[in-house]
């Protein structure tokens, strides 16, 4: 399984770039590396223009841009997707996600990401379609119904580690 960290966002509303914002000690980047490769992940990919990272190639195209543009860069296989902004996401989380595989991709009720991803040509043919829409048809949530996506009830999840932060209230709320 490779473990995709989504961090090419502008994080426009936050002020200041996400992934490096810190906590325990290390960045967001840091940190959610860690959980990937705790949840499993034998490799972890970044989408997005840093040092390490896999640009995107259509970066106006949000999370789709960014996996799009991962998944020209990596064989078909499992993808373990989780944005990086969330400060609380942690293995226990992720593990229910990597397990299931009865659909194509699998989320928890109510949060498209994060979520594990089958890419094949299936997938890449239509991260290709979605590409170009515009607005909602061009997102996760549209990925997901297209590939079809296997839900699991939130009552099985920690909900504090399925917070985002994309404000600065959020981000303090999240580590209150």
């Amino acid at each position: 399984m490779i473990g995709i960290i989504l961090a090419g966002g502008l994080s426009s509303r936050m002020g200041e770039d996400k992934a490096l914002l810190r906590i325990d000690g290390r960045t967001l980047l840091e940190r959610t590396r860690d959980v990937l490769v705790e949840a499993g992940a034998e490799r972890v990919v970044i989408s997005g223009s840093r040092p390490g990272g896999i640009a995107d190639r259509w970066a106006e195209k949000g999370p789709v841009g960014g996996i799009a543009s991962v998944a020209a860069e990596l064989d078909d296989g499992e993808l373990l997707v989780v944005p990086v902004d969330m400060p609380r996401i942690d293995a226990a989380t992720l593990a229910p996600l990597r397990d299931e595989r009865r659909m194509r991709a699998t989320r928890w009720a109510g949060h498209p990401l994060p979520m594990r991803l089958t890419l094949d040509a299936q997938t890449r043919a239509t991260l290709a379609e979605l590409i170009g829409l515009e607005g909602r048809a061009c997102s996760v949530a549209a990925l997901q119904a297209r590939v079809g996506m296997a839900t699991l009830s939130i009552d099985r999840a920690n909900p504090r580690a399925l917070a985002n932060c994309n404000t600065p209230d959020e981000w303090r709320e999240a580590n209150a």
